[in-house]
């Protein structure tokens, strides 16, 4: 069976890449198998693994999968350990950052209508902390560039995937604030 041929080989790789985490694409191309084999195997791997009593967890954000030290153990070391976690980020920030998420792609004019007010600097700022992505661009006059949450949005919130945001209709803003200020 695949994945018992590739169990440990899966492991050392968890290991190797670190922080930067496993994605479909590279173990579709490191083991040769189509993407959906690869994720079947990252998915039986990650159950698997979770299973076991140790101190590390399996958790899938997007595309990629992340070892990580289990909540209750992290919680116990955390004042010990140098996080990479974002420094707090101001109140625009989080709320430009929210304004992509529900909106994604979103153009930068069509973020600064949202929000009322000129948006270039905060654009940039997530740009650069590698929250938002802009790989594609709208087909109008001046193409304006398209932004989207990326992968690593996805690991500092917690979150799976995008439909795992919580549901603005739904949430008091205090839930909304607490879940942004984790």
């Amino acid at each position: 069976m695949l994945f018992d041929e590739n169990k440990k080989l899966l492991e050392a790789l968890f290991f190797v890449k670190g922080e930067e985490g496993i994605s479909i694409e590279y173990i579709s191309i490191f083991l040769e198998v189509d993407y959906n084999i690869a994720e079947n195997l990252l998915d039986t791997f990650k159950e698997n693994y979770n299973k076991l009593d140790n101190s590390l967890i399996i958790k899938k954000f997007g595309n990629i999968y992340k070892m990580l030290v289990k909540a209750d153990i992290y919680n116990t070391i955390k004042t010990v350990l140098s996080s990479k976690k974002l420094s707090k980020l101001s109140k625009a920030s989080l709320e430009t950052l929210a304004i992509i998420a529900y909106n994604q792609p979103i153009s930068k004019i069509e973020i600064d209508k949202i929000r009322g007010v000129n948006s270039d600097s905060i654009v940039n700022s997530l740009l650069e902390k590698e929250l938002i992505v802009s790989n594609k661009v709208l087909d109008k006059i001046g193409k304006p560039k398209l932004y989207e949450t990326t992968d690593y949005f996805l690991d500092v919130f917690g979150l799976e995937s995008l439909e795992h945001l919580p549901n603005v209709e739904d949430k008091s803003v205090e839930s909304l604030n607490e879940f942004l200020n984790k």
